[in-house]
């Protein structure tokens, strides 16, 4: 078979498994077709849209409804956190309901309300025939616990009528005994935006939200306190697990579903868990489309069109030296440095970038900051390596940087087909499966005419700051006879400052059972480095990959760009203004 039949046949078996991923996730979220999912865009009462994906058993029914239950994530999350527990809770005979909260996802901007389109979900649930309104439940994760507390209430402070439970994940305490609503907490032992009023992040069970509302001097997880029937029931759950992995844990998923069952209406009897085929169905889906879209860009390299992709200039190929002392010391140095500027960089990036008015998605600001200040610094040390350095050819170095207007142009063709494939791919994903590829908390989805007017303003704030990396990177750590290291070396620049950030904050919370997230900085910039270290595995490999194929650093750092830029735009809340 010649290459480029080879080439084709791996593309298909990609794309093959890409949809066997969509129908695994698929099959589990609709429970073997025992279950309706639909997304939906509705028009509130505020005159909004809110974007909203419904879980319908189809032993729900005008003649026989089913209780139903809403679910709101929080922060910059996306309605997808909570698919795996809504399947759960569906497939249990719940009529599901998860959000993306305004300004977040395809829901519409609008301005800060304490529910941010709650209210209406609730109503909306309520007044569906095969639900039965007087039995409804809410879950909030993180900021979510908020925005459910802020739309249960009546304008008297009473809980409206037909909520019977609420669920706290990840935050929150226990209402006081004389609201009238049975309640639960989620925490987990790992949760590491908790700590409040706890000497140790472990001694959840013993922290004063907890036992002052029960009276007792430690609340055991999992056990009833107060009388259920007149809503003065409370519970407290733990499990082994963290903040945002909570969502897709056995321990919560399984707790929720217990607390539900308990506090709103018995379940139909299901006891078995397949959430984990959804999880596995959407991961499998985004990695390989991924690498579809690689295996892309290389059948178009080998397109005529696209020669002039290549460079050809060997004055301009930079090799370096495994041996050489100065690179590894300067490679040590600028991991270490991007591990400690994390916290600092990210939390006054969001403050700093807030400001320009047009930089909407602060979670995006505070990344694009802390790479500003990577590439800052990694300039910095090409001064310090030519001092250093006296074998370094700097008419070489010069050479590295030019590129012909035709090339340029043909490089920017070749990355908007590799992206413009992955996009058409993700849509269909979601006209005919309802689903989103995602890597745990990383998501591939489709962009409204909003986030994509804000595509196209962060796509040069990555792509400037990439082109200086990749160019410091493929100046440094490219080495001809050991590709192989040449390819590890570029992810561990771009991945450890990342992943030592996020081992200093779960090891503490492991070894010293504190958590060191105590502050709004700490907790974005964990948020932040969680997804650089799942997304610095592709980006890394497409830097070090095409690079060496056609020695153009130009094309990676515009393709990676292009792919950040739409997977930070995709779901991250949008800052409202005025």
């Amino acid at each position: 078979m010649s290459k480029k039949g080879k080439s084709f046949l791996l593309l298909g078996v990609l794309l093959v498994v890409f949809f066997l991923g969509l129908i695994i996730a698929h099959g589990a979220e609709t429970s073997g077709g025992k279950v309706d999912v639909d997304r939906l865009l509705l028009s509130t009462d505020d005159n909004y849209t809110l974007s909203v994906k419904l879980w319908r058993p189809k032993t729900a029914t005008a003649k026989t409804p089913a209780p139903g239950i809403i679910l709101v994530p929080g922060g910059n999350a996306s309605l997808e956190y909570m698919s795996s527990t809504a399947l759960e809770l569906a497939r249990r005979g719940y009529v599901t309901m998860a959000i993306d909260p305004y300004t977040i996802g395809r829901s519409e901007v609008a301005p800060s309300t304490p529910n941010l389109g709650t209210t209406y979900a609730l109503s909306y649930l309520q007044a569906l025939d095969y639900v039965d309104a007087t039995k409804i439940g809410l879950g909030g994760w993180s900021a979510g616990v908020g925005r459910v507390s802020g739309a249960i209430y009546n304008a008297d402070k009473t809980i409206k009528a037909g909520v019977q439970a609420v669920l706290n994940i990840g935050a929150g305490a226990f209402f006081a005994l004389d609201v009238d609503v049975n309640q639960g907490t989620f925490i987990g032992r790992f949760d590491n935006t908790y700590g409040r009023g706890v000497d140790r992040q472990v001694d959840i069970n013993t922290a004063k939200a907890f036992i002052s509302v029960v009276g007792k001097d430690r609340v055991e997880f999992g056990t009833w306190y107060g009388d259920l029937a007149n809503g003065k029931g409370r519970v407290l759950y733990s499990g082994f697990t963290g903040h945002i992995l909570e969502l897709v844990s056995k321990s919560f998923i399984s707790s929720a579903c217990d607390f539900f069952d308990t506090a709103l209406a018995p379940g139909n009897g299901v006891s078995n868990f397949i959430f984990g085929w959804k999880e596995f169905g959407t991961l499998l889906a985004m990695a390989t489309l991924i690498a579809a879209m690689i295996v892309l860009c290389n059948m178009l390299l080998q397109l005529a069109y696209f020669a002039p992709v290549f460079n050809r200039n060997e004055k301009a190929v930079l090799k370096a030296n495994s041996k050489s002392w100065i690179m590894w010391a300067l490679f040590g140095v600028s991991v270490i440095f991007g591990a400690l500027i994390t916290k600092t960089a990210v939390y006054n990036g969001q403050m700093l970038l807030n400001k320009t008015k047009f930089l909407q998605i602060a979670n995006v600001n505070g990344f694009v900051f802390w790479l500003i200040c990577l590439s800052a610094f990694s300039l910095a040390l090409l001064v310090a390596r030519l001092f250093l350095d006296k074998s370094i050819d700097r008419s070489s170095l010069k050479a590295h940087l030019q590129i012909s207007t035709q090339s340029l142009g043909r490089t920017v063709v070749l990355s908007i087909a590799g992206i413009l494939f992955a996009y058409i791919m993700v849509s269909l994903a979601d006209q005919f499966f309802t689903i989103s590829p995602r890597i745990w908390k990383v998501q591939m989805n489709i962009l409204n005419p909003k986030r994509f007017a804000l595509f196209l303003i962060y796509f040069p704030c990555y792509l400037i700051p990439m082109l200086i990396i990749n160019y410091m990177q493929t100046s440094s750590y490219y080495i001809e006879e050991n590709k192989r290291l040449s390819t590890f070396l570029v992810w561990a620049s771009n991945t450890l400052p990342a992943l030592l950030f996020v081992i200093y904050v779960y090891g503490s919370i492991f070894i010293k059972g504190v958590t060191p997230i105590t502050n709004a900085a700490m907790s974005r910039a964990n948020g932040t480095m969680l997804d650089a270290v799942i997304l610095m595995i592709p980006i890394s490999f497409i830097a070090a990959h095409f690079y060496r194929k056609t020695k153009n650093f130009y094309f990676p750092a515009i393709l990676n760009s292009m792919l950040f830029a739409w997977l930070a735009v995709c779901t991250d809340l949008i800052t409202y203004l005025a």
